[in-house]
């Protein structure tokens, strides 16, 4: 297992083999196994105004604002870092063809967020992959 630095000190721990990006112009984070078309894709937020954090309301709001319409509440998703929520939803695309899962998760209190995309062509693989979330971690 590798474990993996993000900004704003988040880290997540991936199994031994997958690939860890960061995009340089959006600073976003894609996480992936070689073997699969399975994709997580993270993005940490932090908002402040004249040094105050922005209230939970508005970061839990701005990770509403992207969920379709038609997404379904995902039960049982334990946060399990402290002073963090969590809410998380899944919905899925046909894209060129094929059914593409999606499963979209926020961990947010005031003046943060991490907003985490899993996607991927096999429903199992994108369910099983939201346990690697159990590794996050924010230092």
């Amino acid at each position: 297992m590798g474990t993996y630095q993000m900004e704003q000190g988040w880290c997540f721990t991936a199994p031994d083999g997958w690939i860890a990006q960061q995009d340089s112009v959006d600073r976003h984070y894609l996480f992936y196994p070689k073997d699969s078309d399975l994709t997580l894709h993270m993005t940490p937020w932090r908002v402040e105004k004249d040094g105050q954090p922005a209230p939970a309301e508005v970061m839990m709001g701005a990770f509403l604002r992207g969920i379709p319409e038609d997404a379904v509440p995902i039960s049982g998703l334990a946060c399990r870092l402290e002073n963090f929520a969590v809410k998380g939803f899944a919905f899925w695309r046909k894209e060129q063809g094929q059914r593409v899962y999606w499963r979209l998760i926020g961990y947010y209190k005031p003046g943060e967020l991490l907003s985490v995309g899993i996607f991927g062509t096999l429903e199992q693989e994108c369910d099983q992959a939201l346990e690697l979330l159990a590794g996050l971690q924010k230092r």
